[in-house]
């Protein structure tokens, strides 16, 4: 009992000495002031700041790669090449000015193997701006003349521009005249043919060719032999070569010489000559003076025969 008397005495003393706070509420309004915003610092991630940084500087390197002239292609090393020269090539590839970052070898060998008198191209790209370009070009194995124009013929029968002039190049002169450019193609057994002859006849330097009749060649005496397609060249020689000196004892020479077929050779001789004598004119018959004109008639008027009268 003492000890509750003794701490509410004390409270007593606490509250009228003012050593306990009084609290109380009242009703009055309260003036509300504005609160000053906080800021609040947001934590980057390490690992998200380094990703940024890694991400820009590769967008400087790609930047200067394909910004800096030292990776850009002003020229190319090309090998075997003869008939064309280094710039046409060149200027072919199309690379000129080209980042070499750009550049795509396949497309670019596929470009310059285009050109008439390339067969093939293979194209190499090395850093800084290396690129080197190695051609296989069409060798000509024949002429080929069809009225004035004048082409180059490689051995797969291709087309193709001639470059320069070639001594003691077969020759052969299409009679049909067919128009023919660059890049179209020939019967490559005409080629073949025709380079079979000239082995087996070298003196053989012009040769004739029709589509009805294939390769014409012509003898020593000017004769035309119709040797057809390529096929059995040797075998029509040997024909030919058994022919002539019966058709040199011939009286009248052979128009042309069918060996088409070196089994079944067929020749057709010129027909006997017949000299026409020109017509001659005789001189004109002079008549005596009178001797048209007319007679009397026949028996005269009045005339009786004798035993008639």
């Amino acid at each position: 009992m003492f000890g509750a008397r003794k701490k509410k005495t004390r409270r007593r003393s606490e509250i009228r000495l003012g050593a306990q706070t009084i609290n109380f509420q009242t009703t009055a309004a309260r003036a509300s002031l504005p609160s000053a915003p906080v800021i609040r610092f947001r934590r980057i991630n390490p690992a998200k700041l380094a990703g940024l940084l890694l991400l820009a500087a590769l967008g400087w390197v790609f930047y200067s790669l394909f910004t800096t002239p030292s990776f850009f292609v002003y020229g190319a090393e090309i090998k075997g090449n003869q008939a064309l020269s280094a710039r046409e090539i060149y200027a072919a590839s199309g690379i000129d000015s080209q980042s070499v970052f750009w550049l795509n070898p396949a497309h670019i060998a596929a470009q310059i193997a285009s050109h008439p008198n390339i067969k093939s191209a293979a194209v190499s790209v090395a850093l800084p701006n290396r690129v080197t370009i190695q051609v296989v070009e069409r060798r000509p194995s024949v002429l080929w003349q069809t009225g004035e124009a004048l082409w180059w013929v490689d051995e797969e029968g291709t087309v193709v521009p001639p470059r320069a002039d070639v001594e003691d190049m077969l020759k052969i002169i299409d009679d049909d005249k067919q128009p023919v450019e660059a890049g179209s193609s020939i019967d490559s057994s005409i080629i073949s043919g025709a380079q079979a002859l000239r082995l087996l006849a070298p003196d053989v330097s012009v040769i004739r060719h029709t589509r009805a009749q294939g390769l014409i060649v012509a003898t020593p005496e000017g004769w035309p032999v119709f040797l057809g397609d390529g096929s059995q060249m040797r075998a029509k020689l040997v024909v030919l070569s058994a022919l002539l000196p019966d058709l040199r004892d011939e009286e009248n020479p052979p128009l042309y010489i069918d060996l088409r077929d070196p089994l079944r050779p067929v020749y057709k001789l010129k027909p006997a000559y017949k000299p026409v004598l020109p017509a001659r004119r005789f001189p004109p018959v002079r008549y005596p003076q009178g001797f048209f004109q007319p007679q009397p008639a026949y028996p005269p008027p009045g005339y009786f025969p004798p035993g008639n009268r």
